[in-house]
């Protein structure tokens, strides 16, 4: 089939841009664990009805679910990436496949900035501007170039 290079592709450099934002996920929630309960907290409120859990008790998931969670994203928006990837690359600017994928990440990045001035919360996790941890932003934004280093890296491994 003429998509399964792109859907590898995005697979494999989504699920290490999962692992690394997991990382710093994991590293945001022990870090900010009072401003995760409060956020936390604030969602239960907002829910008409009781609910028999407390915030408090739903942080140890939270911990537990941060890298997990992070590359099961990774791997489903690397899928879809890979394969608008695939379907672009031959438009990309770039002499080669890791240069392509570095121009449409910075694309997509611009559209990301673009989508969270004019809807604010839209181009989330990407750029985390109504929350207090605007400042991982540089670094999501890292890991994001990363991902398209890895797009154009193995898709001329996975489209012989």
């Amino acid at each position: 089939m003429k998509w399964k290079p792109g859907l590898k592709t995005g697979v494999v450099a989504g699920a290490v841009y999962g692992f690394l934002t997991g990382i710093v996920a994991l590293a945001i929630t022990i870090v900010m664990k009072d401003d995760i309960i409060k956020q936390i907290q604030a969602q239960f409120a907002s829910v008409p009805y009781d609910i028999p859990i407390t915030a408090e008790q739903v942080y140890p998931i939270t911990v537990a679910m941060s890298i997990p969670g992070a590359i099961m994203s990774g791997l489903i928006v690397g899928a879809i990436l890979g394969i608008i990837f695939m379907i672009l690359h031959g438009e990309l600017l770039g002499k080669n496949s890791k240069r392509k994928g570095l121009c449409f990440v910075i694309l997509l990045i611009i559209g990301t900035g673009i989508a969270e001035l004019a809807f604010p919360g839209s181009g989330l996790p990407l750029v985390m501007v109504q929350t207090t941890f605007i400042m991982f932003t540089p670094l999501n934004i890292l890991f994001f170039l990363a991902f398209g280093y890895l797009l154009g890296r193995f898709y001329d491994r996975f489209n012989k």
